[in-house]
């Protein structure tokens, strides 16, 4: 096993530098004819035990030597030969509920007089830097944000987001549903005319992504169409109620992986308006219109899937 992961991590353990990874491995026969294996990962974030089933013994090894690779590079899987058939396999390793402790050697048996002991092999131990294994090329993900933005309605105001996302392990795609509550527009000497605007809006964008254990950087840039919606107070509107919204963005952001199906997120996102709405109070002019560029500011979670 050792020789196979030194394979797929492209050099000798040894030269390898970083935090301490513990891998312990136990494989055994099930009565209906099926091989078990489980996995320990053991480091300074706790232990994490996996358990995976499979009807040839070989297969079964080669996944368990792809899942311990993994945890230390998670490239591994693309210097075997046959990482597709392997990997599939590998992607079935579930979690174990309850914890259960890594085995150790067993003591060798008491030698008969007529008897000579028989050796109890000793588990493999592969110590390396830790991080998280990654089975599965594509998940998907929802996130529910919100926070501030200016720029596109009147003042300083709310923005609420639900963005669904396919996720790659170096990029990711995003399309998000948002919305600007209610805000003010008035004229300075008849402050009981003006008009209540909101935003809807839909925006398509592309996310480079750089990964560093638990931390994901996104640099996010695309396109957000829409509508901008208008009443008027105290007047009439001369325009239409209803003017459309386009707008650049660019948004770096950071998400804080806090669970394998869950991270944190935060960002800012800067944006060039295509298209600017203007609304006219009739017999008073234009009360608002939208600014060239705006910012807004984000937080949220996110849940991921399978």
């Amino acid at each position: 096993m050792v020789a196979q992961l030194e394979a797929l991590l492209g050099g000798p353990l040894a030269e390898r530098r970083g935090d301490r990874l513990t891998a312990i491995a136990r494989v055994r026969q099930e009565p209906g004819g099926q091989w078990d294996l489980r996995l320990w990962t053991v480091s300074d974030e706790g232990t994490l035990q996996r358990s995976l089933r499979h009807d040839r013994c070989d297969m079964l090894a080669r996944a368990g030597v792809l899942i311990a690779a993994m945890a230390i590079d998670p490239l591994a899987q693309e210097r075997m030969l046959d990482g597709d058939a392997v990997g599939a396999v590998a992607a079935k390793a579930e979690p174990v509920v309850g914890d259960e402790p890594p085995p150790v050697p067993e003591p060798a048996p008491v030698p008969e007089p007529e008897a000579k002991p028989e050796a109890t092999p000793e588990p493999q131990v592969v110590k390396q830097s830790p991080a998280p294994p990654r089975a599965r090329a594509l998940r998907g993900a929802l996130r529910v944000s919100g926070g501030l933005a200016f720029g596109d309605l009147p003042g300083v105001g709310a923005t609420l987001r639900l963005t669904p996302a396919l996720v790659w392990p170096r990029v990711r795609i995003e399309l998000e549903a948002a919305y600007g509550p209610v805000r003010r527009a008035r004229f300075d000497d008849r402050p009981e005319v003006g008009a209540d605007l909101q935003l809807a809006a839909a925006a398509l964008r592309a996310c480079p992504l750089f990964r560093r254990k638990r931390l994901e950087l996104a640099v996010c840039a695309g396109l957000e169409m829409g509508a901008m919606y208008g009443r008027g107070v105290g007047f009439a509107l001369a325009t239409d109620g209803r003017l459309l919204w386009a707008a650049l963005h660019l948004m770096p952001a950071l998400f804080v992986v806090v669970h394998p199906r869950a991270a944190l997120f935060f960002a800012v996102e800067g944006q060039v308006a295509l298209v600017r709405p203007r609304f006219v109070v009739e017999g008073f002019g234009a009360v608002y219109r939208a600014l060239p560029g705006g910012a807004r500011g984000l937080l949220g979670v996110e849940v991921r899937f399978p």
